[in-house]
Protein backbone atom coordinates (compact mmCIF):
# COMPACT_ATOMS: atom_id res chain seq x y z
CA UNK A 1 0.00 0.00 0.00
CA UNK A 2 1.56 3.58 -0.66
CA UNK A 3 0.78 5.64 2.33
CA UNK A 4 0.33 9.23 0.42
CA UNK A 5 0.92 10.87 -3.04
CA UNK A 6 3.67 12.50 -1.55
CA UNK A 7 5.33 8.81 -1.87
CA UNK A 8 4.57 8.32 -5.19
CA UNK A 9 5.50 12.83 -6.62
CA UNK A 10 7.75 14.42 -4.00
CA UNK A 11 7.52 16.97 -6.69
CA UNK A 12 4.17 18.44 -6.22
CA UNK A 13 3.63 19.09 -2.64
CA UNK A 14 0.66 19.30 -0.10
CA UNK A 15 -1.21 16.10 -1.31
CA UNK A 16 -0.47 14.84 2.00
CA UNK A 17 -4.68 14.01 2.13
CA UNK A 18 -4.69 13.12 -1.46
CA UNK A 19 -7.32 9.99 -2.74
CA UNK A 20 -5.77 7.58 -4.00
CA UNK A 21 -6.69 4.45 -6.29
CA UNK A 22 -4.38 1.90 -5.30
CA UNK A 23 -4.99 -2.65 -5.84
CA UNK A 24 -4.95 -4.71 -2.54
CA UNK A 25 -3.79 -8.21 -2.73
CA UNK A 26 -7.82 -9.15 -2.05
CA UNK A 27 -7.91 -8.58 -6.20
CA UNK A 28 -9.41 -4.90 -5.41
CA UNK A 29 -9.24 -1.14 -6.53
CA UNK A 30 -9.87 0.62 -3.84
CA UNK A 31 -10.05 4.46 -3.23
CA UNK A 32 -8.39 5.51 -0.38
CA UNK A 33 -7.93 8.41 1.82
CA UNK A 34 -5.62 7.54 4.83
CA UNK A 35 -7.61 4.62 6.39
CA UNK A 36 -10.69 5.11 4.80
CA UNK A 37 -11.81 3.73 1.64
CA UNK A 38 -14.39 5.81 -0.66
CA UNK A 39 -15.08 2.73 -3.28
CA UNK A 40 -13.72 -0.37 -4.31
CA UNK A 41 -14.36 -2.56 -7.65
CA UNK A 42 -13.14 -6.52 -7.24
CA UNK A 43 -11.77 -8.32 -9.72
CA UNK A 44 -11.37 -11.61 -7.72
CA UNK A 45 -13.68 -13.26 -9.92
CA UNK A 46 -12.62 -12.22 -13.43
CA UNK A 47 -11.29 -15.07 -15.68
CA UNK A 48 -10.42 -14.96 -19.47
CA UNK A 49 -9.48 -17.71 -21.94
CA UNK A 50 -6.32 -17.59 -22.61
CA UNK A 51 -4.77 -19.30 -26.21
CA UNK A 52 -1.49 -18.05 -26.03
CA UNK A 53 0.50 -14.77 -23.91
CA UNK A 54 3.74 -12.48 -24.65
CA UNK A 55 5.16 -10.83 -21.37
CA UNK A 56 7.28 -7.54 -23.22
CA UNK A 57 9.67 -4.88 -21.60
CA UNK A 58 10.60 -2.55 -24.08
CA UNK A 59 11.98 1.15 -24.03
CA UNK A 60 10.12 4.00 -26.42
CA UNK A 61 12.91 6.93 -27.10
CA UNK A 62 12.13 10.33 -27.04
CA UNK A 63 10.83 12.80 -29.08
CA UNK A 64 8.12 10.67 -30.94
CA UNK A 65 9.41 7.30 -30.67
CA UNK A 66 7.07 4.77 -30.76
CA UNK A 67 6.60 0.97 -30.50
CA UNK A 68 3.58 -1.26 -32.10
CA UNK A 69 2.50 -3.53 -28.86
CA UNK A 70 0.86 -6.08 -31.68
CA UNK A 71 -0.44 -5.79 -35.39
CA UNK A 72 -3.59 -8.24 -35.27
CA UNK A 73 -3.02 -7.17 -39.08
CA UNK A 74 -7.00 -7.29 -39.57
CA UNK A 75 -8.09 -4.95 -43.21
CA UNK A 76 -11.92 -5.82 -42.64
CA UNK A 77 -13.65 -4.45 -46.12
CA UNK A 78 -16.78 -4.51 -44.29
CA UNK A 79 -17.94 -5.36 -40.55
CA UNK A 80 -19.18 -8.35 -41.31
CA UNK A 81 -15.85 -9.93 -41.86
CA UNK A 82 -15.29 -13.45 -40.31
CA UNK A 83 -11.67 -13.97 -38.68
CA UNK A 84 -9.46 -16.85 -39.74
CA UNK A 85 -10.38 -20.04 -38.01
CA UNK A 86 -7.68 -21.05 -35.52
CA UNK A 87 -5.86 -18.28 -35.76
CA UNK A 88 -4.66 -16.58 -32.82
CA UNK A 89 -5.77 -13.01 -32.67
CA UNK A 90 -4.81 -10.63 -29.70
CA UNK A 91 -7.73 -10.66 -27.66
CA UNK A 92 -6.76 -8.81 -24.19
CA UNK A 93 -3.56 -6.24 -23.54
CA UNK A 94 -2.71 -4.81 -19.99
CA UNK A 95 -0.44 -2.26 -20.33
CA UNK A 96 2.20 -0.46 -17.52
CA UNK A 97 3.74 3.06 -18.52
CA UNK A 98 7.29 3.32 -16.44
CA UNK A 99 8.69 6.69 -16.67
CA UNK A 100 12.17 7.42 -14.29
CA UNK A 101 12.62 10.07 -12.05
CA UNK A 102 14.79 12.58 -13.65
CA UNK A 103 14.71 13.62 -17.35
CA UNK A 104 18.03 13.79 -19.60
CA UNK A 105 18.89 17.19 -17.83
CA UNK A 106 18.68 15.96 -14.29
CA UNK A 107 15.34 17.27 -13.28
CA UNK A 108 12.51 15.52 -11.55
CA UNK A 109 9.65 14.76 -14.19
CA UNK A 110 6.71 16.25 -13.06
CA UNK A 111 3.76 14.27 -12.32
CA UNK A 112 1.35 16.30 -14.69
CA UNK A 113 4.33 16.32 -17.79
CA UNK A 114 3.78 12.06 -17.46
CA UNK A 115 2.11 11.54 -20.55
CA UNK A 116 2.58 8.99 -23.85
CA UNK A 117 -0.28 8.63 -26.31
CA UNK A 118 -2.08 5.49 -26.94
CA UNK A 119 -3.36 4.92 -30.73
CA UNK A 120 -5.27 2.27 -31.56
CA UNK A 121 -7.07 1.23 -34.83
CA UNK A 122 -10.25 -0.62 -34.98
CA UNK A 123 -10.69 -3.36 -38.21
CA UNK A 124 -11.68 -0.42 -40.52
CA UNK A 125 -8.18 1.30 -40.02
CA UNK A 126 -9.59 3.99 -38.63
CA UNK A 127 -6.73 5.31 -35.69
CA UNK A 128 -8.09 7.40 -32.16
CA UNK A 129 -5.43 8.81 -29.98
CA UNK A 130 -5.45 9.05 -26.55
CA UNK A 131 -3.49 9.90 -23.70
CA UNK A 132 -1.92 7.66 -21.39
CA UNK A 133 -0.43 8.45 -17.78
CA UNK A 134 0.19 5.07 -16.36
CA UNK A 135 -2.00 1.80 -16.55
CA UNK A 136 -4.34 0.37 -19.47
CA UNK A 137 -6.26 -2.65 -20.01
CA UNK A 138 -8.74 -4.07 -22.46
CA UNK A 139 -10.26 -7.39 -22.95
CA UNK A 140 -12.29 -8.06 -26.01
CA UNK A 141 -14.76 -10.83 -26.56
CA UNK A 142 -12.54 -14.13 -26.25
CA UNK A 143 -14.26 -16.48 -28.75
CA UNK A 144 -15.45 -14.12 -31.30
CA UNK A 145 -15.02 -14.06 -35.13
CA UNK A 146 -16.18 -10.60 -35.98
CA UNK A 147 -13.43 -8.55 -36.95
CA UNK A 148 -15.02 -5.52 -34.71
CA UNK A 149 -15.10 -7.46 -32.01
CA UNK A 150 -11.15 -6.62 -31.72
CA UNK A 151 -9.03 -3.97 -31.39
CA UNK A 152 -6.49 -4.59 -34.56
CA UNK A 153 -3.53 -2.45 -33.44
CA UNK A 154 -2.62 -1.08 -30.49
CA UNK A 155 0.72 1.49 -30.38
CA UNK A 156 2.49 3.56 -28.05
CA UNK A 157 3.80 6.98 -28.65
CA UNK A 158 6.49 9.26 -26.43
CA UNK A 159 5.95 12.78 -27.07
CA UNK A 160 8.39 13.90 -24.44
CA UNK A 161 11.36 15.83 -25.80
CA UNK A 162 13.44 14.99 -22.17
CA UNK A 163 12.87 11.54 -21.32
CA UNK A 164 12.75 7.56 -22.97
CA UNK A 165 9.54 5.68 -21.40
CA UNK A 166 9.42 1.98 -20.53
CA UNK A 167 6.47 -0.41 -21.40
CA UNK A 168 5.34 -3.16 -19.79
CA UNK A 169 3.02 -5.62 -21.51
CA UNK A 170 1.20 -8.95 -20.95
CA UNK A 171 -0.83 -9.55 -24.60
CA UNK A 172 -3.36 -12.40 -24.58
CA UNK A 173 -4.08 -14.29 -27.47
CA UNK A 174 -7.02 -16.01 -28.62
CA UNK A 175 -8.10 -18.09 -31.19
CA UNK A 176 -10.52 -17.58 -33.63
CA UNK A 177 -13.44 -20.25 -33.66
Amino acid sequence: MIPNLNDVCTCCGGYEDQPLLQIFGDNCFRVVEGKATHGEFCIGDFAFPVDGYQCTGLNVDIDGGEIVLFDNQIFAASPSQTLESEKLYVRGLMLRIIYPTNNTDGEEIQLVDKSVKLVMENADLISAEYPLYDFFTIFTNPKSNKAEDLINKIKIVNPNLLYKIRVSALIIYGKAI
